[in-house]
């Protein structure tokens, strides 16, 4: 049986007036554009809000920063870590993930986020067991960081040696466990990856994949190398900079010390010294090893010259930076604290 029906016309329509019709249909239309207009209004509305809800002055704000460096010393120590090539790091190292809970509290204190508590008692103690205390909680725009801040702005004061431990889940305390932070490796690659600097792969390792990240901007990382090699090598350093380390970054010659410090307490300074023969390779390490001693207490002995030769000019650069940035001193303090850990680890881990 067939499913097709003839469709029934009305008489009364089919023999309607012209002018009717005409006017219906232009009724219709005039429906039809008033239709496209609203429907053009809103959706310019809802794009003109969407706009105004992406926007976050808060974020152009600290872009626009020019005194802080685009990479942080956490992401650049893991970055001499990583094999260019194969993008992961040694499997056999135990002492970058700790080291990089310290690199973090340094990063805050150079950005005036925390300091040591300012009593005239903290002197009796060791450095690195002198408290710590938030001063400015305002978010970085950088996710570790942030939720580094937000722990410590929650907990009472604790000291520097604490909070390293705290963050790498070395605590017996049961209460304190969830402050360790999770991934922090991973994240800070992904990072980076964000940055432009490394790219992400999956890689089969026999029993499992594991995604990994090699170097995609291997001049970034070339140009950390460089500073670290003329701060270690060079008898009187210079140092280059780029988008990555401007010209106006705050504290430039802190920095490099932390970051030289920081690789050797993470166990990848060695990487950078590879390509130097054996005798400028053991003059390096010696030098590192200065600095760590030189760094480790505050106000730092800048009196004291390098019995090696080497980087000469480093403490008056250091010196000018401290004079010429005043009311630093309890900030450069957690600084030297996190570093007096690194001159240790050997002991700890």
């Amino acid at each position: 049986m067939s499913t097709l029906q003839r469709r029934r016309v009305n008489k009364s329509s089919s023999n309607a007036n012209p002018q009717d019709v005409q006017s219906i249909s232009s009724k219709n239309n005039g429906d039809e554009n008033s239709y496209r207009d609203d429907l053009e209004n809103e959706t310019t509305t809802t794009t003109t809000s969407t706009r105004k809800v992406v926007y976050d002055p808060e974020e152009a704000k600290l872009r626009e920063n020019v005194s802080i460096p685009k990479l942080t010393l956490m992401e650049e120590v893991l970055l001499i870590g990583l094999r260019d090539r194969e993008g992961y790091l040694s499997f056999w190292n135990d002492n970058i993930s700790y080291a990089l809970r310290g690199c973090i509290l340094i990063e805050l204190a150079l950005r005036n986020k925390i300091r040591i508590i300012d009593d005239s008692a903290r002197k009796r103690f060791d450095i690195s067991e002198r408290l710590i205390e938030v001063i400015d909680p305002s978010k970085t725009g950088e996710v570790l960081l942030d939720e580094t801040l937000q722990l410590m702005k929650n907990d009472e004061p604790l000291t520097i040696a604490n909070w390293i431990d705290l963050l790498s889940g070395e605590t017996w305390n049961l209460l304190k466990i969830n402050y360790q932070l999770k991934q922090v490796r991973e994240r800070l690659a992904k990072g980076l990856v964000d940055k432009g600097v490394l790219r992400t792969e999956m890689k089969n390792f026999f029993l499992f994949d594991m995604a990994t990240h090699p170097v995609t901007d291997t001049a970034c990382k070339e140009a950390i190398k460089r500073r670290i090699l003329t701060t270690l090598v060079s008898r009187n350093m210079e140092l280059n900079f780029n988008e990555f380390f401007p010209e106006t970054t705050l504290f430039k010659y802190v920095r490099i010390v932390a970051l030289i410090c920081g690789a050797y307490g993470a166990n990848v300074l060695e990487n950078v010294l590879s390509s130097l023969d054996y005798e400028q390779r053991d003059n390096a390490i010696s030098r590192a090893e200065e600095l760590l001693e030189q760094f480790s207490q505050y106000p730092f002995d800048l009196e004291k010259s390098s019995e090696t030769g080497i980087s000469q000019n480093l403490n008056k650069e250091i010196n000018e930076e401290i004079i010429n940035t005043p009311g630093y001193s309890l900030q450069l303090e957690v600084v030297a604290g996190v570093i007096e850990v690194f001159s240790r680890m050997d002991m700890l881990l």
